[in-house]
């Protein structure tokens, strides 16, 4: 194994790790969408899959790859456990839950983009595509990238449905879903 491999495969790892980490010890689970969680589940696990095996045995190296790619998975990281640290008094509900909206978090990230978490965990799937040179893992960042989409919606919506819909309203029309806003000019 290469040091670039396997720096790209602890890097990934590390994101892995993380995400899985969040699954199990972070999010709550109030109850809700069983077959779209599942999904989620299915599908990030085939992709840890591909992505691993695609590191493990047809990396193809490539320093103009190599340094963006690491960059992504310590940005993916650093957003992740900043949306974290910014939520660990109140954590925040799985994905495709039911429940009611108890408040709403505009700060660190959120102050950025909206979905903050989403948004890491593309950059990470994103990230292995690059790394390794192998554009058939694109479909890993397609299939979780729409069904994170599908969530962000579905929770965009329980905000609309809320008590919370006004300030939701507010915060959404100056903060971008995924990608920031830039600060519009007066006049």
């Amino acid at each position: 194994m290469t040091a670039p491999q396997l720096a790209v495969l602890l890097a990934a790892s590390a994101c892995f790790a993380s995400y899985g980490w969040g699954l199990v010890r972070f999010f709550r689970d109030p109850g809700g969408s069983r077959r779209e969680i599942q999904l989620v589940k299915a599908a990030t696990t085939l992709a840890v899959v591909a992505h691993v095996a695609t590191m493990l045995f047809a990396f193809d190296f490539a320093a103009w790859r190599f340094w963006p790619a690491m960059a992504l998975y310590a940005v993916s990281l650093a957003l992740f456990w900043w949306a974290i640290a910014v939520n660990l008094r109140r954590p925040l509900s799985i994905a495709f839950s039911h429940d009611r909206p108890e408040h709403l978090v505009t700060e660190g990230p959120y102050a950025v983009v909206r979905n903050p978490l989403y948004v890491s965990y593309v950059l990470c799937w994103i990230a292995g595509m690059l790394a390794t040179g192998q554009w058939p893992l694109g479909p890993t960042v397609v299939v979780l990238g729409w069904l994170y989409h599908r969530a962000a919606l579905a929770e965009e919506a329980k905000f609309r449905d809320s008590p919370l819909a006004a300030a939701y309203a507010a915060y959404a029309a100056r903060t971008g879903r995924y990608l920031p806003r830039w600060p519009r000019r007066a006049g």
